[in-house]
Parts: structure tokens; C-alpha cells; sequence
């Protein structure tokens, strides 16, 4: 017995410790995205895999069998490139924010990728992969990837799952209790929110058909070649879908067995401050406020009505205030206060962890949102578009954050929401038990990403993990047919009933006619 398990156990081992050639292709020009998916193809590399990786952001330091195929250049920067005019004018509407994601993010992304000497290469010079991994975003076409290696597939996605993603794997996306990407609801709605949660879900998954799917099927088969399957057939070759989520910070759902998530993904344990930042947040005032917009969104580009209210507001708080912009891109004639110090880059997690970090002001994109959940820092939050509404929306509604409307930004809305925040221990005693809830796990969320696909290379796409409903036609996984079959048993039982009632009553008076006669 105790041969048999140590023979069980070696080859476990020996079977973990298999090295595969594993592809990822993250098209998508975002860098807060990407550095989810290259902390995961990272630790790929570091566990042994041989990793290629197609990537606008090419990393200097890299663990050995880390290659990387740079696409930088080959699309114009996002990277504190956007001014919220821009913004705001691609997300006025839903049908806006789904051709931001589609078209900008998705269709004209491959179109213009599937051109690049890089991608061509890859094609031209297959290489036998045993896994391909690319974001799920606004366009599938680099899933003919998978099809031309003749590999398993895995999405990635950098925010809840997108209304797109559950089809393909069977995953319940009941709009009754789920609320979809758009949605700015819990999980409990009453009707008006279950009404347009419905119609959010309805519409996103034609809009995502309509705009993207078509154009990128055309676009795909003239990059791989015709006999190319249609890209809806290859995503029911999805075997995986790892999703940035956790219950904890957003609903408890029902999940099929290779929807996987692992929100927080990213977050890495906080380094020691340098010398530089060490010295500004160890200043004797009360603590410090840190302040940023993301990757892409330049906050030098708000109205300067708005950022004269913000430092008028911060100029009242005895904090310090760290705030990523660059000082000299702001309009002339503003009075800057002086608690406010401007940067460029800094190390997010390393701040927001440190003990002096009291408030967190953001758009609430889920990267820095998960980062201030897993720091126990309250947020104010400023969503601008897309996921970030239903973020900010969430945690509100968990007492960890209070929002203030872009519109609404002036002295007095920002200075009442932080001083709350500040002042109320209520914010942080919500945010330290959230904390808690989502660092509670029975292993990290890279470590359950790194396992699960390991588990899909080792079982050579794993399809035990899929689920029968992925397979079925939309008439059959909601029960249309059942219904139709059972309302045409009941019209023939009502029907037959009728001419029995008639038939009775009939032979009754016929009866009492004759013995009348």
C-alpha cells in the first residue's frame, strides 16, 4: 500500500513538473490588462513551461523561458493617452461603449494586427504548441491560433464575465439575480432593474454578434485561410475561462466547472517603499490620500473647474496627497496646493499597503479596486465608463466607498465624501472585514489559475470539464421545446375535455328529449 501511494505521488509530481510549449496572444493594446496576463504567463514560465507571448508591453526583467514576441508600436498608445472629452464621446450610450469595445477594441485591433510581420511569422513558422491563451475582449479572432496549432484553448478576461463569454461555456447568466457587465445592480433587483438588466444582456450578445462577430469571422478567414471554422465554432473550444472576479467583492453565482475565478490575479505581496516615497509617506501629517485615473486616462484633461474643486478640497484635509499626473500638463492658472505631490508613476500596491495610505481616490477600475480591497483602504470613487459604474456601484452598496459623479466634482462634494470617508470608522471596519472575505482562499488566485492550467494541458483540454448545456441550440437550453410540447399536450387535453363536455351534455338531452317524447 504505501509503494502504491508513493508510485501515486511521484507521478503526480512528475506529471506537474511536465514542461509544455504554451502560447499566449494578448492583441489588445491596454496595459492595465496586460499586467494581470503577464503576472499569470510569468509564473507560467517560472513553474518551467516554455512561454511565448505576443504582447504591446514587453518586460525587461523576464524568467527564463519567457520569450516574447513585441508588438509595441504597431498601434498607437493608450497608455496615458486619453483625454475624458474621448472618452466621454465613445461612452455616451450603451450601443457607444459596445463599439468602443467591439470596433476600437476588437475588430480594428485584429484588422490592423493580423497585418503585422510578427503575426505573420507566427503563422508562416508553426511551432507545436500545447496550449493557447488569449484575452476575451472585443474580438475572437486570435482564436484561430488555437485552431492552427491544433491546441486547447483558455480566455482570459480582466473584469467580471463579459455578457459574450458565459455561451460558450454553458455558464448560467440568469439576468433575474446576475447582473450583467453593464449593469449597475446587486444581484437582489426589483423590476425596473430586472427589465433593463434583461434587455442589457439581450442586446449586448446581438450587439457583440452584429458588430464584431461577422466582421472579425471575414477578417479571420482571410489572415488563416477559408477553410478557417467560423470563430462562434471555435469558441465552443474554449476549455477554459479564467475571469477576474470573486464572490466576495461582487454576487455569489452558479458556476460551471471550468469558469474559474480568480480576481486579484495581479496583486502581488507589497515591497518596501523606496527612499523617495518612503519620505513622503512618512510625513507627520495624518496620513495619505492617493489619487489616480488609471492607465489611460489622463486626469490633466478634466475641466479645470472640476480639478480647482478637487485641490481646494484636498487643500482643507491635513493628509498628504499622492496624485499620478504629471504637474506640468495641467491648465495654467490653477492653485495647487501645496500637500499635493505630482508623479508620474508609482508603485500602486506598495502605497496603497503602506499603513499611512487612509483613502484611496479612483475611477474604481477593478485592478485598483481589488488593490484597495486587499489593502483595506476605503475608496472615492469617480467612475468615468464601462465596468467601473457597476464597481463603484458595488461598493457603495458594501459601505467601502462613496461615489462622486464626475458632474458632481467641486470643493464641496469631494472635501463632505472624503472627510467621511476619513472620519466615519465605519468605511474602514467594512473595508477590513471585505478584505478578510477576499484573501480568504484555500490558495492564491495565481496559484488556482496556475493549477487549472496545468490540469487542462495534463488532460489535453480537459473536456470532462464541459458542460452538456454548451452544446445545446438556444431552444433547447431554455426549454423551448419542452414548453411548445407541453402547451400543445395542453391545448389537445383542453381540447379533447371540450368535445367530451360537449359530447355529454349532448347525449343528456338527447336522453331527457326522448323520454320526454
Amino acid at each position: 500500500m504505501q509503494g502504491t501511494t508513493t508510485l501515486f505521488v511521484f507521478t503526480l509530481l512528475t506529471l506537474s513538473c511536465q514542461s509544455a510549449n504554451i502560447l499566449g496572444v494578448f492583441p489588445l493594446h491596454v496595459k492595465s490588462h496586460f499586467l494581470m496576463f503577464e503576472s499569470l504567463l510569468k509564473r507560467l514560465a517560472e513553474k518551467g513551461h516554455n512561454v511565448d507571448v505576443v504582447t504591446h508591453f514587453p518586460s525587461k526583467n523576464t524568467p527564463p523561458g519567457y520569450n516574447q514576441m513585441s508588438l509595441k508600436g504597431s498601434l498607437p498608445s493608450l497608455t496615458n493617452n486619453l483625454s475624458l472629452n474621448m472618452v466621454d464621446a465613445a461612452t455616451q450610450s450603451h450601443y457607444n461603449i459596445m463599439r468602443f469595445m467591439t470596433i476600437f477594441g476588437g475588430v480594428d485591433v485584429c484588422e490592423k494586427l493580423l497585418k503585422t510581420q510578427i503575426l505573420k511569422d507566427l503563422k508562416r513558422f508553426p511551432k507545436n504548441y500545447d496550449l493557447v491563451i488569449t484575452e476575451l475582449f472585443g474580438s475572437d479572432c486570435m482564436l484561430g491560433f488555437g485552431n492552427l496549432f491544433n491546441a486547447p484553448t483558455i480566455s482570459v478576461t480582466s473584469s467580471i464575465s463579459l455578457p459574450w463569454a458565459n455561451d460558450r461555456i454553458g455558464n448560467p447568466d440568469n439576468p433575474s439575480y446576475i447582473p450583467t457587465y453593464y449593469a449597475a445592480s446587486m444581484a437582489k433587483m426589483n423590476l425596473y432593474e430586472r427589465v433593463e438588466n434583461t434587455l442589457l444582456l439581450i442586446t449586448s450578445k446581438f450587439l457583440y454578434r452584429f458588430l464584431s462577430e461577422w466582421m472579425s469571422d471575414k477578417i479571420s478567414q482571410e489572415f488563416f485561410g477559408a477553410n478557417l471554422p467560423h470563430l462562434e465554432e471555435l469558441t465552443r473550444n474554449t476549455s477554459l475561462l479564467l475571469v477576474n472576479s470573486h464572490f466576495s467583492i461582487s454576487y455569489a453565482r452558479p458556476t460551471v466547472p471550468n469558469f474559474i475565478e480568480v480576481g486579484g490575479l495581479h496583486i502581488h505581496e507589497p515591497k518596501s517603499l523606496s527612499n523617495h516615497f518612503k519620505t513622503i509617506v512618512t510625513t507627520r501629517s495624518k496620513g495619505i490620500i492617493y489619487l489616480t485615473m488609471g492607465s489611460m486616462v489622463q486626469t490633466e484633461t478634466f475641466d479645470s473647474d472640476k480639478l480647482q474643486g478637487m485641490f481646494d478640497a484636498f487643500a482643507e484635509l491635513p493628509y498628504q496627497v499622492l496624485w499620478k499626473a504629471n504637474r506640468d500638463g495641467f491648465p495654467n492658472g490653477l492653485r495647487i496646493p501645496k500637500n499635493i505631490h505630482f508623479e508620474e508613476w508609482m508603485p500602486q500596491i506598495d502605497i496603497l499597503c503602506h499603513p499611512n495610505t487612509k483613502l484611496f481616490v479612483s475611477h474604481g477600475g477593478m485592478l485598483g479596486f481589488q488593490e484597495a480591497v486587499y489593502c483595506g483602504v476605503p475608496q472615492l470613487s469617480i467612475p468615468l465608463f464601462a465596468d467601473q459604474i457597476r464597481n463603484v456601484h458595488t461598493s457603495e452598496i458594501m459601505g467601502i466607498a462613496i461615489k462622486v459623479s464626475y458632474k458632481d466634482i467641486n470643493k464641496r462634494t469631494v472635501l463632505d465624501a472624503a472627510k467621511k470617508l476619513l472620519n466615519d470608522p465605519i468605511y474602514k471596519e467594512n473595508t477590513d472585514r471585505v478584505s478578510r472575505q477576499f484573501k480568504d482562499r484555500p490558495m492564491s488566485p495565481l496559484d488556482t489559475a496556475t493549477y487549472w492550467i496545468e490540469y487542462v494541458i495534463r488532460h489535453n483540454g480537459a473536456p470532462q470539464l464541459r458542460s452538456a448545456g454548451a452544446d445545446l441550440p438556444w431552444y433547447q437550453y431554455y426549454l423551448i421545446d419542452v414548453a411548445l410540447v407541453l402547451i400543445c399536450f395542453c391545448i389537445i387535453v383542453v381540447h379533447l375535455v371540450a368535445l367530451t363536455v360537449k359530447f355529454v351534455i349532448s347525449f343528456v338531452c338527447g336522453t331527457r328529449k326522448s323520454k320526454i317524447d
